[in-house]
């Protein structure tokens, strides 16, 4: 639950000594973890130049101001008697457990219906932030306003940064993930939802190819089967018998091999078991090249 919290309500989106007031839980202490000291942002952004600090700040009190609230937990009262839950329409009568939001006005929703619009955790007992009626957590109400480093996870208020595959970065944290050389304006391959570049994916992720055994670097084409790969070019992805190319072809395998029909699968199989064997460390072994 303390994860999911955090995840919530990032620290470093807020300085969260100022909404203590709506938490349910005695001084100042974060939410998710309330024996700890509270934080600020500039504990957790301590890398920002000043002018970011003076816009996080600045942003920090406008949604305080603003969109904050917290949802509370009471039975529906005699005058809300009969009516619909703001967000599934069902009806709610006098005595049911309703919550209430302040800054939404004389409106009630069940317990499990008042959550985070885009994520829909829980936001019962917890703080929220309201935009347009609709009802946030505090990390994905900020993402309305302020783009979030892929690397960081801290909001950008740069006036530049990188986009790449639907995702943002910090101009300084967009980085290979293995040897942290800065990608920007470089060519990089994405691994596992972060970038990597050319030398260490052809080094460390880049598969063999079932043919000739050279890894299938960044520039070249790829083509897989059950689970395999060769590189796509006629000469590797092509029929074990009769060496037509496959790329774009209907295709049957057997035992580990391609083929481009039956009739050619089963050639092969009764050549002999001996052209088996050898065709098994073809596939299998690197080229004496590589």
């Amino acid at each position: 639950r303390a994860r999911a919290l955090l995840q919530q309500l990032p620290p470093q989106d807020c300085d969260v000594r100022h909404v203590f007031w709506v938490l349910p839980t005695p001084g100042f202490a974060h939410p998710a973890c309330p024996h700890l000291p509270l934080p600020t942002q500039e504990r957790y952004c301590p890398d920002l130049a000043e002018e970011e600090r003076r816009q996080l700040r600045a942003f920090s009190a406008r949604r305080r101001r603003e969109a904050l609230g917290q949802g509370l937990a009471c039975p529906v009262p005699g005058p809300c008697h009969g009516c619909p839950c703001k967000k599934c329409g069902r009806r709610l009568n006098k005595g049911d457990p309703g919550i209430s939001a302040s800054r939404l006005g004389d409106q009630f929703w069940h317990p499990s219906c008042f959550s985070c619009c885009f994520c829909h955790q829980p936001l019962v007992d917890l703080i929220y932030f309201q935009q347009d009626g609709r009802i946030y957590c505090g990390r994905h109400h900020a993402e309305l306003f302020r783009p979030r480093c892929a690397s960081c996870d801290q909001l950008i208020f740069m006036e530049e940064c990188i986009e790449a595959e639907g995702r943002r970065w910090h101009l300084d944290h967009f980085c290979c993930l293995e040897c942290d050389v800065p990608l920007r304006g470089q060519r990089y391959v994405m691994k596992s939802g972060r970038p990597c570049c050319c030398g260490c994916f052809e080094s460390l992720f880049a598969e063999p190819c079932q043919a000739c055994g050279d890894p299938i670097g960044a520039d070249s084409e790829e083509a897989t089967h059950q689970g395999l790969h060769w590189h796509a070019r006629a000469a590797c992805f092509c029929c074990s018998l009769c060496r037509k190319p496959l790329r774009g072809q209907p295709l049957t395998s057997r035992r580990g091999r391609l083929f481009c029909s039956e009739t050619c699968s089963l050639g092969r199989d009764a050549s002999s078991t001996a052209s088996d064997s050898s065709d098994s460390a073809f596939a299998s072994a690197p080229s004496p090249d590589s």
